[in-house]
């Protein structure tokens, strides 16, 4: 885990947790896919299997611990003053493989509170924007970005994203 940079106030009425999708929420396959092929084959990839959900990353159960907490608060009608809120922040695009991404929640049973395509921009400075407690991610270049804006943030070390980083 790494600490912020700079002091940020945070919630102090919400825990509010935010996380990468590929390689932390979900497996690191379309990851690869990127990594070794490109782009291109991606977006293709993305598209042929839209349908079918992602498998399970290391910080799924997480989440679901998270949602069993939150459904507590919905269960009374509490939605708006649930004191948990979670994000999922990813360079993925929401028109060409942000799809598969809900459809993989949706078919866990599971629910993000918001859901943040930046379409390979910074996740920087959205975070500071949303001032998670905390953030989850695989890569260290994201790690290191939201750390310098003022997020803690935790590295998940899983997929192919370590190989790529240690060579470089």
């Amino acid at each position: 885990m790494f600490s912020a940079n700079k002091d940020v106030p945070y919630s102090d009425t919400q825990l509010r947790v935010a996380f990468d999708g590929d390689a932390v929420l979900f497996s690191d396959e379309s990851e690869q896919i990127v990594k070794e092929q490109g782009l291109d084959r991606f977006f293709e990839h993305e598209q042929l299997n839209e349908n079918k959900p992602l498998a399970q990353g290391p910080l799924k159960g997480f989440l679901e611990d998270l949602g069993k907490l939150q459904k507590k608060f919905y269960a009374k009608n509490e939605r708006l003053n649930c004191p948990i809120r979670t994000y999922l922040v990813t360079a993925r695009s929401a028109a060409s493989s942000g799809a598969r991404v809900l459809k993989t929640l949706r078919s866990w049973g599971l629910e993000i509170d918001e859901a943040l395509f930046l379409a390979g921009a910074p996740k920087g400075p959205i975070l500071v924007k949303i001032r998670p407690h905390i953030f989850f991610d695989d890569q260290m270049f994201h790690i290191e970005g939201a750390q310098k804006l003022g997020t803690i943030a935790a590295h998940v070390p899983y997929g192919v994203a370590q190989k790529y980083h240690k060579s470089a």
